[in-house]
């Protein structure tokens, strides 16, 4: 069984969203897509007026943080008729890119990329344009979002002429239904993990899920794999629970992160004389896998914690639902699971009417 199957991961992305999504679907996790920020375009006014300013004043070094923003400042800037003017005042410089796939975006729109952080982090950049001396120069910064706001500042201390170029920033999408869906899967602890590749969608959940969210993410032990140093700083700021880091800065290495530690909840015991894996919404018996509901993952949960001793009907609805159900709807959710064990159901045992245990060696 993969080590990511049965467990639910909400993705707080929006740019690569779908990319992520699907590497999570491909290893059998159940995703939660709740975007925490949302791409919104800079004023055309100064974002015209920035381009005029790198044309008529070419920059000796240009820094380029994000593929986005790469091809949407080349776009709009075409789209002026400064395409021409701008792509030839940027060649004469010296190209700086954060992360392969803002040097792919670079090399696509026909430019030479002189040098590329490898961990995709805008500090790495610093440190390298520390290291060559800026002292004196023009550098061109095109902005990431809202995150880049120390950047030009940090250049600045070092020396350089900075001119910004802002393209687009982070802001906060509609979250009322979201919120909804994480305070409810974290509630019944459904929610397992949630990703988050960038400070923005950290901060963004934090703030507007307030500090109810945050309690009952913490009482579900969510984890919270983070892109990054700087990423997983803010996700920690904010009080997110469960904060690891991904290195290097890359969504694969995030998603194998995530892997290692939800592999490490899973859960294996003997019931019936049977090998059982259980880990989320999926079971192992003897080898052959079966899909959970969400209040059928909760029961088992339930009877594998209490270690063979006796859950009433009661306690269980309290478990599963979170209020007190009719023992009826327990009954049948019982007989459900009961079904999907197969050949160790038998060791889900009814007790005197009163409850139900799960012989477990």
């Amino acid at each position: 069984m993969d080590p990511l199957a049965g467990w639910t991961v909400a993705v707080t992305a929006e740019r690569r969203a779908r990319e992520q999504v699907e590497l999570l679907q491909r290893r059998d996790a159940t995703v939660l897509l709740v975007p925490t920020v949302q791409a919104e375009r800079v004023d055309d006014a100064v974002v015209r007026a920035a381009t005029a300013a790198v044309i008529e004043r070419p920059p000796d070094l240009w820094v380029a943080a994000s593929a986005p923003g790469v091809q949407g400042w080349i776009a709009t800037a075409w789209s002026w008729g400064l395409g021409p003017s701008l792509i030839r005042t940027l060649r004469e410089a010296t190209v700086l890119a954060r992360g392969a796939s803002t040097a792919g975006a670079l090399v696509g729109e026909g430019f030479d990329v002189d040098w590329q952080a490898g961990a995709d982090t805008l500090s790495e950049l610093l440190d390298t344009l520390a290291a060559r001396g800026v002292a004196g120069q023009r550098v061109a910064v095109l902005l990431h979002g809202s995150e880049m706001g120390w950047f030009p500042g940090a250049l600045r201390d070092l020396g350089a002429e900075v001119a910004e170029v802002p393209v687009y920033r982070l802001g906060a999408p509609e979250l009322a239904d979201g919120l909804a869906r994480l305070r409810d899967a974290a509630v019944l602890r459904e929610l397992d993990a949630i990703t988050f590749t960038s400070q923005a969608a950290a901060r963004n959940l934090a703030a507007v899920g307030g500090p109810e969210l945050l309690e009952r993410l913490t009482a579900a032990d969510v984890v919270c794999p983070c892109v990054g140093p700087l990423t997983a700083a803010a996700a920690r700021a904010a009080g997110l629970p469960g904060v690891v880091t991904a290195e290097p800065s890359r969504l694969g290495a995030m998603i194998g992160l995530l892997a290692e530690h939800l592999g490490r909840r899973g859960r294996e015991f003997e019931v019936a004389g049977l090998p059982v894996r259980f880990q989320g919404a999926r079971i192992a018996i003897a080898g052959q896998e079966v899909r959970l509901t969400p209040r059928e993952r909760t029961l088992l949960e339930a009877m594998v914690a209490a270690g063979g001793a006796v859950l009433s009907k009661r306690t269980l609805s309290q478990v599963a639902w979170a209020s007190a159900v009719s023992e009826h709807t327990v009954e049948v959710t019982v007989n459900r699971l009961r079904a999907k064990l197969g050949p160790a159901a038998v060791a889900l045992e009814t007790s005197n009417r009163r409850g139900y245990r799960l012989a477990v060696a």
